[in-house]
């Protein structure tokens, strides 16, 4: 089991504010962050296709400052899925201390990247409401 959701909280014009939700079946983070719709056209459109080729990484960050989400796309070679490594961050409590989460989430079929790819570009042209990876094995 495991997912990541990125739910589009109010829009601005060009700028979006996102809540990132990570879950697998040890651990799971939230955070909220600013960032520009384009940016999510480009995140869309980086993960495209993904994978092409065996062993092949891609890499992306949305948001800037203490609220950010990290995306490390990886191709397992021994089984043609992908594992995506989430790095959340964001602001805990009221001293403004930084918090930071960082896990796999295994077993995602190409199928789920292009559809994930698709809706974060419909999130980014403000056709949906949210963008949402599921690996194989989680359920609605």
């Amino acid at each position: 089991m495991g997912r990541i959701t990125l739910t589009l909280v109010s829009q601005d014009k060009d700028q979006c504010y996102l809540q990132a939700l990570a879950k697998s079946p040890s651990y799971s983070a939230v955070t909220s962050f600013s960032c520009t719709a384009k940016a999510l056209v480009e995140f869309g459109k980086a993960i495209k296709g993904f994978p092409r080729a065996a062993g092949e990484t891609e890499e992306y960050s949305l948001g800037a400052g203490m609220g950010r989400a990290e995306f490390t796309f990886v191709t397992v070679v021994t089984t043609g899925l992908c594992e995506l490594w989430v790095r959340i961050k964001g602001l805990q409590g009221e001293a403004g201390q930084s918090a930071e989460a960082y896990f796999p989430i295994d077993y995602l079929e190409p199928a789920a990247i292009e559809a994930f790819s698709r809706d974060l570009i419909k999130l980014g042209t403000g056709h949906a409401k949210a963008a949402e990876l599921k690996n194989q094995f989680e359920k609605v």
